[in-house]
């Protein structure tokens, strides 16, 4: 018997020490390959950065390329090119890596962080132009090529920095997985003289089996109690788990609620509980142990949600039926003060009691709104590119038509000299011929002001007589006026200095507040429609123009954020006129506000500073 246990545990050794230098070697083994695969991993993302840096800097060459080309020959194809590179360049910034795993890896983020806003800058350049030149204009091409060159020295120092901190990474990570080598073979040395420890202590403990068999019942009972614990850890994860969950659902602002596979509320979150209990209090807790479709029917607030929520839960009841895994349905539910949509969508999931169903409903009437006014915007801004055609094209007519009405001044100059000489001329006919060239020239104005309103390009800022810009502006205003009935007064003081504004621009902001004057009285039908515009002094170095109206007025909650852009009382207006009017006003350094003392009337008025003499 006693060579048998003697025999039994010295087979029990061989095994235990077979067994430690197998796990000894293996775990040697997974060392080696895991310092290889970490030094493999480390040169493949230095690659990659390298790779990802010397194709941006690349991109940017091609773009700073594309850019001269363009300067020195501006033809269409060169300007197309502009804006391929420029493409290319940005996409190659998308698909660069945002981190990488080792650290000091940071040479491909810094180059991306230092190019991305030059080339964004560059992008809005050629696309809108700088504030006062346009894309167009070969100061901006040279200002976008001398930015890049600027900062091609920096790009270039960020890559040669990289490739130097690449090279120093590779020295130390190498250097490190040597030494961590050469310790790992101590330690094996070391771990391969314990095993033997190990196994000639089992030998001299052969005839203490006795104790042994004891501390093999110590060991199961504590394995019994390790397991206690653990399931006890299990347990109390499970149930922060579950409360992870519940706090996760409750911070969401959708309204989720969680369906078996017979469609029952098995769980909602905060948001779904106060959206069905919001209409019918019997739901108070989210319907959870209700079936989904009674509950959902309960949040219906009049019919047309009644429909909506009808068709939405066809959708849902396809997913429990296993007709398809997911659904998305948006449906109107307008209230009589506003108009609301809403969007049900389901997804499934599968666990070992069965499959579930998450069912998310979402309020997305701001979405739905934002929609809709993008939709109009985009409508006002097509209007606004036909008046802008339209415009060009009265430029070109007013050119043609000045020609003619010059011809007929001349003639009826040379008529009236004919007449004149004639000892006895017909004063009937002198006066015809001259009211008719006086005609001729009115028209000649109003034709010259309207080619100086519609041209794109500014004027310079010269010395202007205020009063002739107005009475310029009415002439082009005064048939709308006519034809709705509304008269216009001028009140102007003829001993105003002239102060030295951008002459369009200020007669773009009085034909803005005249036609607003004229339409504001033509549509709310004013028993008195008159127009009256006065000019004078303001303080010592401004002067004042004041434009009155008899129509019905502002309402002060809207006087409030009248100048603000995209508001307008008008049945097809943009919201714009008011808004670039004040801005033309505080470029010259004046103000234009409404008068918040009138009563009865509207009264608007703008300043703008000249020099004393």
């Amino acid at each position: 018997m006693t060579d048998n246990s003697s025999t039994l545990t010295k087979r029990w050794s061989i095994a235990i020490i077979a067994l430690l230098l197998s796990l000894g070697l293996g775990i040697a083994a997974f060392v080696y390959h895991s310092t290889t695969q970490m030094r493999e991993a480390l040169a493949e993302e230095i690659l990659e950065q390298q790779h990802d840096v010397a194709s941006l800097i690349h991109e940017y060459g091609h773009v700073m390329v594309s850019l001269e080309r363009t300067r020195l020959s501006p033809t269409p194809e060169n300007k197309k090119a502009i804006g391929a590179a420029l493409t290319s360049a940005q996409d190659q910034l998308g698909r660069m890596r945002s981190n990488y795993s080792f650290a000091r890896l940071d040479g491909a983020a810094e180059a991306y962080a230092y190019i991305k806003p030059v080339l964004e800058d560059i992008a809005d350049w050629t696309n809108n132009g700088i504030a006062g030149y346009s894309n167009d204009n070969p100061f901006v091409l040279e200002t976008a090529a001398n930015r890049m060159g600027e900062r091609y020295s920096v790009i270039r120092s960020i890559s040669n920095e990289t490739d130097a901190v690449a090279t120093e990474l590779i020295s130390e990570q190498t250097d490190f997985l040597n030494n961590f080598r050469d310790w790992l073979l101590l330690l094996l040395a070391g771990f391969a003289l314990l095993s033997l420890s190990i196994a000639s202590l089992l030998i001299r403990q052969r005839n203490l089996q006795a104790q042994l068999a004891i501390d093999q019942e110590l060991n199961a009972t504590r394995l019994i109690e390790a397991e206690t614990r653990g399931r006890r850890q299990a347990e109390d994860a499970l149930l922060g788990s579950e409360q992870f969950l519940r706090a996760t659902l409750n911070s969401l602002p959708s309204d989720i609620a969680i369906l078996d596979q017979q469609g029952i509320i098995s769980a909602a979150n905060e948001p779904w509980k106060k959206f069905v209990s919001s209409n019918d209090t019997q739901y108070s807790n989210g319907g959870i142990g209700h079936h989904y479709e009674p509950v959902f029917r309960s949040t219906a607030m009049n019919e047309v949600e009644r429909k909506g929520i009808d068709a939405a839960t066809k959708h849902v009841s396809d997913v429990l039926n296993l007709n398809r895994d997911s659904m998305f349905f948006e449906y109107p539910c307008h209230r009589k003060d506003k108009r609301q949509w809403s969007v049900v969508s389901m997804s499934t999931f599968n666990t070992g009691d069965g499959r579930h169903a998450v069912l998310v409903h979402e309020d997305v009437s701001e979405r739905k709104r934002l929609e809709e006014r993008d939709r109009r915007l985009r409508a006002e801004l097509a209007h606004v590119s036909r008046l802008t055609t339209a415009g060009e094209l009265a430029t070109g007519l007013a050119h043609e038509l000045n020609q003619p009405l010059t011809a007929i001044t001349h003639n009826c100059d040379a008529v009236m000299s004919s007449v004149k000489s004639d000892s006895q001329f017909d004063n009937e006919l002198l006066e015809t011929v001259h009211d008719i060239s006086e005609q001729a020239q009115r028209a000649g104005g109003i034709i010259r002001s309207m080619r100086a309103l519609v041209r794109k390009e500014s004027t310079d800022m010269v010395p202007t007589d205020i009063n002739k810009l107005v009475r310029e502006t009415v002439r082009l205003t005064g048939p709308e006026a006519r034809e709705r009935g509304v008269s216009v007064l001028l009140r102007l003081d003829e001993t105003l200095p002239h102060p030295t504004i951008d002459p369009v621009q200020i007669q773009q902001v009085l034909v803005n507040l005249e036609r607003n004057s004229v339409e504001a009285m033509w549509q709310a039908n004013s028993p008195v429609k008159e127009l009256t515009i006065e000019t004078s002094r303001h303080g010592s170095d401004h002067l004042e123009v004041c434009i009155t109206d008899t129509g019905p007025g502002i309402e002060p909650e809207f006087a409030r954020r009248l100048f603000t852009a995209f508001q307008t009382t008008k049945a097809n207006g943009m919201g714009l006129g008011l808004s670039i009017s004040r801005s033309i006003v505080e470029e010259h350094g004046g103000r234009l506000w409404i008068d918040p003392a009138s009563e009865g009337v509207t009264i608007f008025r703008f300043t703008i500073p000249f020099i004393q003499e």
